[in-house]
């Protein structure tokens, strides 16, 4: 037998296959996983002429590739895992043809993790697994990482509560983490494997987590505005770190006293399955996790299986936890949809600056019916609730309520009966209604006063998605770059940006912003006096009276990448406007 990779132009179709009629929906969704995931499984061949191989077993892996070939996903250079068997008379071609099709019949996902867990229990390898399965090395350990999920989110995934992707993405959470997810996808939120990833992987810990006395932290902490119910998180996530493992290690110590052993690892997901509970008088250990996200998990009276030294090495952790540290985002959520409020008004109040502009992004609007973002039914844009009340109000937010008022004026508008906090313009607008006094109303306007109100009404559902970081071409970075934007016209760098970004960034904000210029020994301050300090030096550079040096020249005019249209990929300010 031959393990290697060929290029899938130069693979023939198979001969004599005993599969005669295959579902086309099958073969498409095939295409769809192996497009998600790439082909998971090899297929076998023989040697035919030249260069070529023929296909014995997995034709409906190669007729998948080839209606990716065909849709343009993938060329015929595209590398495909397969085994090569030579010297295979037509007989024996057809016997593994037929064994294939006749006898195979793949376990669920979680039936296959409990019993590859099971053979890695006794003195199995990945390798093993993978050779008698066909499975790659890769997929046998992301199936094992499986066996690792608490009983609940087993049950789920045999169920078919939730995908296997989901799945996948739940191993990266503690227990307690996996339940509160799980009951969020019950009680009917949508569920996406990136999104649960993402969230697993970039959390902030929770003051609930610590395991130290929180006398011991010195840096702040903060309420997350943006959650359903309010929780408390430590922004200086190293030395939180720092602090939970040298609780841990007392932890440990204390174990050691009665314990023939303790292991203590630091991974998301804990691969329980190496061990079992010790019968009675049986010599028992204590195994201590500290999750990435800070919490600690402790288990006791354990004993070990006989797992090889490189199995344990190669199945401590799920495999896609890599690659989700390596996509940790540069910013945190709450810092994004901080930025994107900001933008958001500043766009919104440029462009009632400019009305011909703004004629042009109505019309945009309207004709887009609600597609990239945009909305065309009036639903205002989460940056006016944000500007009102927790960022400000800012400048910006200032003269787009202030026409809202004189415009709900003209029209006789009463306060609105929704309970909006927003302004009293833009809620008057937003929730009047339909009645025969408005229209009575609205036909007395003059001109100007209609026109500007056909530019008003759309822009205030025009915005930044607050989630992530807009890099792109968008309409909205577009509009942005066109109206010459620049940030420092509309907002001050204030304690709540400057206490979510993190310490070695605040450093840099201090040299670019001309901090560093009056600031001494500023690199051996802690996160908290690095905040409190450039949140005084932007105040008071910002006012009309400001000393007239090289530093207050600088806060001026700096202004983070992040702020810029479309927005750079660091803090770095890569332009600046004289």
């Amino acid at each position: 037998m031959q393990l290697q990779t060929v290029p899938l132009s130069s693979l023939l179709p198979p001969k004599n296959n005993p599969r005669r009629t295959l579902d086309t929906a099958i073969i498409a969704g095939l295409a769809q996983s192996i497009r998600a995931d790439g082909l998971l499984q090899n297929l076998v061949v023989c040697p035919a002429d030249g260069d070529q191989y023929r296909v014995i077993s997995g034709k409906r892996r190669y007729l998948a590739l080839q209606l990716l070939k065909k849709e343009g996903v993938i060329d015929g250079d595209y590398e495909v895992p397969v085994e090569v068997r030579s010297g295979l008379a037509e007989d024996d071609m057809l016997r593994i043809a037929t064994i294939e099709n006749v006898q195979r019949e793949p376990l669920p996902p979680m039936e296959e993790a409990q019993a590859f867990a099971k053979l890695l229990q006794h003195g199995g390898t990945v390798e093993d697994i993978s050779e008698k399965t066909g499975l790659s090395t890769h997929m046998v350990r992301r199936r094992v990482a499986l066996a690792a999920l608490s009983s609940e989110t087993k049950k789920a995934l045999r169920d078919g509560e939730i995908t296997l992707r989901i799945a996948e993405a739940l191993t990266l959470g503690t227990p307690r983490k996996q339940h509160s997810i799980l009951e969020a996808i019950r009680e009917g939120e949508e569920a996406d494997a990136e999104d649960i990833r993402a969230m697993l992987v970039e959390e902030k810990p929770s003051v609930a987590l610590a395991i130290f006395p929180q006398v011991q932290y010195t840096g702040t902490i903060t309420a997350d505005l943006f959650a359903d119910e309010t929780t408390s998180y430590f922004d200086d996530v190293d030395q939180f770190l720092a602090l939970q493992r040298g609780a841990v290690e007392k932890l440990a110590e204390e174990h050691r006293k009665n314990a023939s052993w303790v292991e203590v690892f630091e991974l998301y997901s804990m691969p329980w399955w190496q061990y079992r509970d010790a019968a009675d008088g049986e010599p028992s250990g204590t195994v201590i996790n500290l999750h990435p996200s800070g919490s600690v998990e402790v288990r006791t009276v354990l004993v070990r299986h006989e797992v090889p030294p490189q199995v344990g090495r190669e199945t401590h952790e799920t495999p896609i936890s890599s690659r989700a540290e390596r996509a940790r985002a540069e910013f945190s959520v709450p810092l994004l949809q901080y930025v994107a409020h900001h933008k958001s008004g500043a766009l919104q109040a440029a462009l009632l600056r400019n009305p011909r502009k703004a004629k042009e992004v109505a019309v945009l609007l309207l004709l887009s019916q609600g597609s990239g973002g945009a909305g065309v039914v009036l639903t205002p844009h989460a940056s006016l609730q944000a500007l009102a009340e927790r960022h400000g109000p800012s400048q910006s937010y200032r003269e787009i309520e202030a026409e809202a008022a004189r415009l709900a004026d003209r029209l006789g508008l009463s306060n609105g009966s929704d309970g909006s906090n927003r302004g009293d313009g833009i809620g008057r607008l937003l929730t009047h209604g339909g009645s025969e006094d408005l229209f009575e109303a609205v036909r007395k306007l003059s001109d100007a006063e209609l026109d500007r109100l056909l530019i008003l009404l759309p822009l205030l559902c025009l915005g930044q998605q607050g989630d992530r970081l807009d890099s792109g071409p968008s309409l909205f970075n577009l509009l942005g770059a066109d109206l010459d934007i620049h940030m420092r016209d509309w907002w001050t760098p204030d304690f709540t940006f400057l206490n979510s970004l993190r310490r070695e960034q605040l450093l840099v904000v201090a040299e670019e912003c001309g901090a560093a210029l009056r600031f001494s020994g500023f690199r051996n301050w802690s996160k908290t006096e690095l905040v409190q300090a450039l949140a005084r030096f932007f105040s008071s550079t910002s006012s009309p009276d400001a000393a007239e040096d090289e530093a207050t020249k600088q806060a001026q005019i700096w202004q983070p990448g992040i702020f810029k249209f479309p927005a750079a990929e660091d803090l770095h300010s890569t332009a600046q406007k004289p």
